[in-house]
């Protein structure tokens, strides 16, 4: 999947612009990070994000609890996870970890 620096989903009420694709040292994590703008609730611009922009159902607080605990199964390491947070009132940042497999 290919995505655009800039993502037109203002059909729906949202303005979405990719701000980094891509690794950011070599051999790392796949980061996809977005600023999103909308005058929707804050909990309709997380689900959103995490269904349509870029899916992904794992919290990355959920993932680092889980590898704190322990790694129960090698490919648990490789889920990919996000991270949601309010910017400003109508502005929010969503990024995307996807563990590097190298």
């Amino acid at each position: 999947m290919s995505y655009d620096k800039a993502i037109n989903h203002s059909e729906n009420g949202y303005n979405v612009e990719c701000t980094h694709s891509g690794q950011k040292r070599r051999y790392g994590d796949i980061f996809r990070e977005f600023t999103v703008k909308s005058s929707q609730p804050e909990c309709e611009v997380k689900i959103y994000c995490t269904s349509f922009v870029y899916p992904c159902a794992l919290a990355t607080e959920e993932y680092l609890r889980d590898e704190r605990e322990g790694v129960k199964d090698f490919g648990d390491h490789f889920r990919a996870n996000y991270a949601f947070s309010k910017v400003k009132d109508g502005e929010y940042f969503y990024r995307v970890i996807n563990p590097s497999t190298c």
